[in-house]
């Protein structure tokens, strides 16, 4: 059916499930940075100084660099193309919980500093690397993608 044979209600529907899609995973980082940062904040004396912050900035880039890394040995060039979410993994249940497991277990046993830095690390490697396992090991064959 043509857009035009659709109504304005079904194109808003359809035109939000596409953004819900395409925004899963940049929204999904968002939480889970708050969820890193806001426990180590609770953990180490509050709100971070500017010194902490760049630590936690600076850890974050060391785990998406150590993870660019570890896939660098790829054989083949990968293209751009749509990420495979279904609905129940836009929720982001196990990435959320891994990065909360991760950022409070450095922020509790972690001290100093340091503890910012390796929170940074704990968010990248937590979040990308339990949605790519989700992405890669928990879909079923006859899952459509969402939103194709």
């Amino acid at each position: 059916m043509s857009a035009a044979g659709r109504g304005a209600g079904e194109q808003y529907r359809e035109a939000l499930r596409a953004l819900l899609v395409q925004m899963a995973p940049p929204y999904g980082f968002t939480l889970a940075t708050f969820t890193a940062g806001g426990l180590t904040a609770h953990f180490h004396d509050g709100a971070p100084g500017p010194w902490a912050i760049l630590l936690f900035l600076v850890g974050a880039f060391t785990g998406y660099a150590l993870l660019a890394v570890i896939t660098a040995s790829l054989t083949h060039r990968l293209a751009p193309r749509p990420i495979p979410l279904n609905a129940w993994q836009m929720v982001h249940v196990i990435p959320l919980g891994t990065v909360f497991v991760l950022s409070l277990t450095s922020a509790y046993f972690i001290s100093g500093p340091v503890a910012w830095y390796t929170s940074g690390i704990a968010l990248t490697f937590g979040y990308l690397g339990a949605l790519a396992f989700v992405i890669r090991y928990l879909r079923r064959p006859a899952d459509g993608m969402l939103g194709a």
